[in-house]
């Protein structure tokens, strides 16, 4: 081999050497990256969980309040259906509050916290303050009652009053045990 060709073979073998080196320079640093990455989730878990089990006994008072005070879903859906009506209407006459057009809606489940709602879409008329007392006092903690939406407008026929419509009212109760 001459000179030339030994110059012409180190060069191709450096080119081969360099542009390996470089292949898995460019590999490592993709596995360094995606190493960093996982360890991020890792730590941001290992925080979470953490901070979940911190706070084990206040959830585990709240689950055995919740099994002491949210009622049983009855056997019928009448039933249910029947008592938010009954809720809602004497809750309503009682703040000054009319409805207009209640309607029973499909009960909806949650399965992540074993419950089942009774659901009313009604739409009420009444002065501002009255209905927003009336809002807020259905809500309370021990009854088990949220408001899933409602659009809130001035009445067009009185102005001193507000109408609300949309307004989705749910009581939810715990499932039955199988």
């Amino acid at each position: 081999m001459n000179a030339r060709e030994q110059r012409l073979a180190i060069l191709l073998i450096s080119v081969i050497l360099i542009g390996g080196g470089w292949l898995v320079f460019k590999r490592m640093s993709q596995w360094k990256s995606s190493i960093a990455a996982r360890e991020i989730v890792l730590v941001s878990k290992k925080a979470e969980a953490t901070a979940l089990l911190s706070q084990k006994d206040f959830w585990k008072t709240r689950s055995e309040w919740l099994a002491a005070k949210q009622p049983v879903y009855p056997a019928k859906r009448a039933d249910a259906d029947n008592a938010i009506d009954e809720l809602i209407r004497n809750t309503a006459r009682d703040n000054g509050i009319t409805i207009v057009t209640p309607q029973a809606e499909e009960p909806e489940r949650l399965d992540i916290a074993d419950s089942t709602s009774a659901s009313m879409l009604i739409s009420a008329k009444g002065p501002l303050e009255k209905m927003l007392r009336w809002l807020h006092g259905l809500q309370q903690p021990d009854a088990f009652i949220t408001i899933k939406g409602l659009a809130l407008a001035p009445d067009p026929e009185d102005p001193a009053q507000v109408e609300v419509t949309n307004l989705r009212i749910q009581k939810w109760y715990r499932n039955a045990a199988p």
